[in-house]
């Protein structure tokens, strides 16, 4: 599981579609987001750089307390992040890693839960046989 580290307190960051949702209602559409987070924004057919500008922190502590705060409920402990708390734990040299850190949560997430060796088969994989077999295996 992907985690960050803020004052010495180390966060698991979990992405799930409830996460994606928040995202969207709390910063934009999820096809803006990715370039939101790492500082850039679209004007007409141009980029530009809003790296370090309110709206590029903003966005980015917001991630971070969204998948933090699913990280730490799915792990049992109190979701108490802020956005507040969030920046002023992250040093500003600190922030590419985290932006780093919330794109390898959300790849994370992103994944198929399908093992490995059925994936590089190169054969199909029915993924709701491969579920139901899972589950059989853990009910043992």
């Amino acid at each position: 599981m992907t985690s960050i580290t803020l004052r010495d307190r180390e966060i698991p960051l979990t992405y799930t579609t409830w996460e994606m949702k928040q995202i969207q209602e709390e910063v934009c559409k999820i096809g803006d987001f990715l370039p939101m987070l790492f500082g850039r924004k679209e004007e007409g057919a141009e980029a530009i750089s809003i790296y370090g500008e309110p709206d590029h922190l903003n966005a980015l502590a917001k991630c971070i307390r969204i998948l933090g705060n699913a990280g730490l409920e799915e792990n049992g402990m109190e979701p108490d992040l802020t956005d507040k708390w969030v920046l002023r734990a992250l040093k500003p040299a600190k922030i590419p890693k985290a932006m780093e850190v919330c794109l390898a949560a959300m790849n994370e997430g992103m994944e198929s839960e399908i093992p490995k060796k059925e994936k590089e088969s190169g054969e199909p994989v029915d993924v709701t046989l491969a579920q139901l077999e899972k589950k059989k295996e853990k009910d043992g």
